[in-house]
């Protein structure tokens, strides 16, 4: 199936696909931020955390719970991200542009 867009949706396209990157990106360094403290609050990386957590040995702590879920969220941006990416760049190739 091929798509015809004028210049001007190929042009909204990018704008949003660009504003939804932009977001993600922002996403993506608040929720670092905030793993990188808990590591530093428990002195442990996060994929040592997830193996001990996994395990059971670190109970359920509330804290735990949310670096569980922090941790969790930081891979489905990074998911989002990366399927952006490779829609962004099939619209680049595919889309033949009518003037």
């Amino acid at each position: 199936m091929v798509v015809e867009l004028d210049k001007r949706a190929i042009g909204l396209l990018t704008r949003v696909l660009s504003t939804e990157y932009k977001r993600l990106q922002l996403e993506l360094k608040i929720t670092e931020e905030k793993i990188k403290r808990f590591e530093d609050k428990y002195g442990m990386s996060s994929s040592e955390f997830m193996e001990r957590y996994t395990c059971g040995e670190l109970g359920d702590k509330e804290e735990y719970m949310e670096w569980y879920g922090e941790l969790k969220f930081l891979e489905r941006i990074r998911n989002e991200l990366e399927e952006l990416k490779k829609v962004a760049e099939r619209i680049s190739r595919k889309i033949p542009s009518k003037s």
